[in-house]
């Protein structure tokens, strides 16, 4: 990457507008939603970005939603950029602990980008009795801590994306994170993806950029099957 790049796009258009350009480097993005709003799409299509780019990706799917068909959907042409992401598929909650505090063994400085997608999907099937749910909020929260500190000191983005529950306790629900207290202390950014009337059409909502809450920054986008596009 050139010194004067400190940012990945995602090729959303609208949302890179928005982001000043992209994702920036240094820090933890959440990026959470509810089922079909384009979460695995967009870190695809960010990863494919840091790729074509000549930077190397670490790509942990916790989902096992990562397929080969969809990124060569998104990739087009450019599909040989698969060569330079590195792909995990971790089976359990403690495996991508492991994997998360060891994540700098596989890195190399070329390695500018590290997603999970979704960081919470094993750690909500763990889920158990209060003793076994204090465990897993300490392990997450590990994990957090762990990769704010390497996006800082290793100068990356680490994208994250989270599945949603709604919170009965208010009128009509509220639609958040999985494990709200965690996700919402370590990322500088969060960002919501929201489906609308229209099927194809998402809403894109940025509630925190670079440490300040932004709760009125917000863009659509078409989900097609290139990816992300602008309405």
């Amino acid at each position: 990457m050139a010194p004067a790049d400190d940012f990945i796009p995602s090729r959303c258009e609208p949302l890179d507008k928005l982001l000043n350009g992209g994702f920036t480097i240094g820090e933890v993005v959440v990026v959470y939603g509810e089922a079909g709003t384009g979460k695995t799409t967009l870190a695809l299509q960010t990863s494919i970005e840091a790729a074509r780019r000549g930077l190397k990706v670490i790509y942990v799917d916790a989902d096992h939603s990562f397929t080969h068909q969809r990124f060569i959907q998104i990739a087009g042409e450019r599909s040989d950029v698969s060569e330079s992401i590195l792909l995990f598929f971790p089976e359990t909650f403690s495996a991508q602990t492991s994997l998360v505090e060891n994540i700098e063994s596989f890195l190399t400085t070329r390695t500018r980008l590290v997603i999970i997608d979704t960081i919470t999907s094993l750690y909500r099937v763990s889920l158990g009795s209060a003793e076994r749910t204090f465990i897993l909020n300490r392990e997450l929260n590990r994990q957090l801590a762990y990769l704010s500190e390497v996006a800082a000191r290793r100068e990356l983005v680490a994208l994250l994306t989270s599945q949603v529950h709604a919170r009965l306790d208010f009128p009509f629900g509220r639609i958040e994170p999985v494990a709200r207290r965690t996700l919402a202390h370590w990322p500088r950014t969060i960002i919501r993806l929201k489906n609308t009337s229209e099927h194809s059409r998402k809403e894109i909502v940025i509630e925190r950029q670079r440490g300040r809450q932004t709760g009125s920054l917000r863009c659509q986008a078409k989900l097609a099957a290139r990816g992300f596009e602008p309405v």
